[in-house]
């Protein structure tokens, strides 16, 4: 099995960064369920294959009869590495309602800067819905 701790420290080293990308992509008001969101959707697809180009990716924008979907391709560091399949959703979540929220839900942010993210605890609550 292999040392996964590298992964890790690299992951925990990086977090502000990510975190920040995490930000701006929750930003992009694609929810998928409206259809008045339907460009929103789509320029977060181009985000995140902007994104995943620019980690050494191979990535595209591939149209669907719905939304569009992300693929993207990483040659393997050497022969006979596993490959991984990651499917997940890019949308957001519908913002209603209104009156629940602190802020604006596409000024989504941490309490905390992405600097001092290494601050949060593991399972943060939502900070930008009421209690």
């Amino acid at each position: 099995m292999a040392n996964i701790s590298p992964t890790l420290e690299r992951a925990d080293a990086n977090l502000p960064e990510s975190l920040d990308r995490l930000f701006n992509l929750v930003r992009i008001q694609s929810i998928s369920t409206d259809p008045a969101y339907k460009t929103e959707c789509r320029k977060a697809a181009e985000w995140l294959v902007s994104e995943l180009t620019g980690l050494g990716f191979t990535a595209s924008v591939r149209d669907t009869p719905g939304h569009p979907m992300v693929v993207a391709h990483h040659a393997a560091g050497k022969a006979g590495a596993p490959h991984v399949l990651f499917y997940g959703h890019y949308d957001v979540q519908p913002v209603d309602p209104l009156n629940l929220w602190e802020v604006a839900p596409s000024s989504r942010r941490s309490r905390t800067s992405a600097t001092d993210a290494r601050s949060l605890p593991a399972a943060a609550p939502p900070t930008t819905r009421a209690s």
